[in-house]
């Protein structure tokens, strides 16, 4: 995964994700590793590391890369959508938060990087995201032209549709296990429903429909762990 490099209490501190998984994490920080568990209620088995000589730093405010004259907001990290203290046309300050993110048990607030008015936004709280995912649009000065399509949003997760076998499957987005599956084989789902129910790093995440179709088969069940890309609902074509 990408590098970041972060500045607590005037410390410069160069940080990269090594390693995730649904009950750890393994994050370098200027050269050394560290371990963060992931606490379930069943206590999993779960490598230590030789030296842990200094604490890992609590998560800063991040200026999300913003691609030159784009004005997208894209996710710095994996996580899930705290909440959004923005409202689309609203103008903000360089610096002001924008999103607030969480992962791996820690927060972090996602910082508008100039003055700008808040563009179009595709992501709802609790919304599972992964690294890249679009966020939100800024339009201002410094934005050469507005984005008309986006390549990837994370507002919802989305329903993949399999060109050969015109079959369609709704997939995990992250790694985590079903908590509540909220419809049936037969049943009909609108566009914005909710089909499941996700957790992931000790949040439950909602999984939207982004389009209307009927339950033809449901592989998941509660309990159920799924990791990324897993087949969770397939939809008649």
């Amino acid at each position: 995964m990408k590098s970041y490099k972060l500045t607590i209490n005037n410390e410069k501190y160069d940080a990269k994700i090594v390693e995730y998984s649904p009950t750890h994490a393994k994050i370098n920080i200027n050269g050394t590793d560290y371990l963060v568990q992931i606490e379930e209620e069943r206590a999993a088995s779960v490598p230590k590391l030789a030296s842990q000589d200094k604490s890992v730093p609590m998560a800063p405010s991040f200026y999300s890369g913003v691609e030159p004259g784009s004005g997208q907001i894209k996710a710095p990290i994996p996580g899930v959508i705290v909440s959004i203290p923005v409202a689309e046309g609203q103008a903000v300050k360089k610096g002001q938060t924008i999103i607030v993110l969480e992962a791996m048990k820690m927060q972090s607030e996602i910082a508008s990087p100039f003055d700008a008015t808040i563009g179009k936004i595709y992501v709802k709280e609790r919304s599972p995201i992964q690294e890249g995912d679009l966020m939100m649009t800024l339009l201002g000065v410094e934005v050469k032209a507005p984005v008309q399509k986006p390549v990837r949003a994370a507002a919802s997760v989305p329903i993949e549709t399999n060109i050969s076998t015109a079959e369609k499957i709704l997939r995990a987005p992250i790694p985590g296990s079903i908590i509540e599956v909220k419809t049936s084989v037969g049943s009909y789902l609108k566009e914005g429903d909710i089909a499941l129910i996700l957790e992931a790093m000790k949040m439950e995440s909602e999984i939207h429909c982004t389009s209307s179709g009927r339950v033809k088969k449901i592989y998941v069940s509660k309990g159920d762990l799924v990791q990324e890309g897993d087949a969770l609902i397939e939809f008649e074509a």
